[in-house]
Order: structure tokens, then sequence, then C-alpha cells
């Protein structure tokens, strides 16, 4: 009964602080699953997910595509994690974070980019899939041609006594996604490092 409780009290908690658009944990649940683990001296990984040439897709497509492309990645990230151990966070926009403690989280997010690669054309006109992406201004005002939506993902594994807080974890993994991001189209980069060069928050 107190189990029961205890993950009724901590549903609660996450509904409350949901974000709006996917109905998943936001920041203060994540930043509290992180900071659990960090105490107890768990293993764990984290996976840092964002979207490219998210912009121009909302510029051409409109906000409400761009939309429904985030409640797609969101649906892919939650089908290829393990309930039972893992769990899929919306930071806000279109950045997600992973913490896996299942072994195979390195196989799962590489089913997660393959899904996504498979299933993000059909968020593009025919036209738009045929000619492999679309048209947009970059912020100079200059025409561009923008690739289809790619998935990067920044993955560590903080080592409990090196990070001291989930500041120090979402500093390693922002590292991590912004590797990843350096890559061209849908790719997963590990970062072997387990302490952050410095301090900073999660952020786009």
């Amino acid at each position: 009964m107190d189990l029961l409780k205890k993950i009724t009290e901590l549903q609660i908690r996450n509904a409350r602080y949901a974000n709006p658009l996917t109905l998943l944990p936001g920041n203060v649940p994540i930043y509290e699953a992180l900071d659990r683990l960090l105490t107890e001296g768990s293993r764990f990984a984290v996976a840092y997910c964002d979207l490219d040439h998210f912009k121009p897709f909302n510029d051409v497509y409109d906000y409400a595509r761009g939309d429904q492309v985030i409640q797609k990645l969101a649906e892919v990230l939650s089908a290829h994690v393990d309930h039972r151990n893992d769990f899929v966070g919306h930071v806000g926009g279109d950045d997600f974070i992973l913490i896996f403690t299942s072994n195979d989280w390195e196989a799962r997010c590489e089913a997660i980019l393959e899904q996504f690669e498979r299933e993000i054309p059909a968020a593009y006109t025919v036209a738009d899939r045929e000619q492999g992406g679309i048209r947009s201004q970059d912020r100079s005002g200059n025409a561009v041609f923008y690739p289809l939506l790619t998935l990067s993902i920044g993955a560590v594994t903080p080592e409990p006594g090196s990070c001291q807080s989930h500041h120090d974890v979402a500093a390693l993994a922002t590292q991590a996604k912004r590797q990843a991001k350096r890559i061209n189209g849908n790719a997963l980069f590990i970062d072997r490092r387990t302490k952050p060069d410095g301090g900073g928050e999660v952020s786009g």
C-alpha cells in the first residue's frame, strides 16, 4: 500500500508539472528524477533529444503542424522506453529528456532514430517528400533549402560521484546534444565524459 501511495503521489505530481502539448512530465519532475538517482548512487543514462530544422518547418507548415510533429516525437520516444525503469520528459518546444536505467538504452535510442526517420516524411506534402525537404528563409532573409526533419540525441552516463545535482547532469547532456547536432542526419552522439566542463541548465 505504501508503494502504491508513493506511485500515485508521483503520478499526480508529474501531471501537475506536465507539458500541456504532450502531457509528459516537465522540468520539475525531470530535475527531481535526476536528483533522486544521484542521491541513490544509481547507474543511469540521460539522452537529450532535439529536432533539427524545426523552425523552418514551422515557418512553412505553420505551428499547428509543428505541434503535431512534437506530439509524434513524444509518441515515438514513449514507445521505446521501458516505463517500469525509464523516464520520458518534455523540457519544452522540441526538446525532450530520456532518463534510462535500462541497460539496453543505446539500442533503444537507435530504435527511436530508426522509427523517426521512417515516419517523419508523412508530415510533409508529396512534393516536399520527393524533393527531400523545403525551401524557406534563414535569419538573414536568404532563400535556403532545408532537408527533412531529423532527430539529434546526445547521450551521457553521469557518475553519481562526479555530478552533484541535476545542474551538472543538465550541463553534461546539453554538451552531448550540441555534439549530436553537428552530425548530419538522424544521429546519436554518446559523450563519454562523466563530469561537465561547467555548470548549466538543459536548454534548446
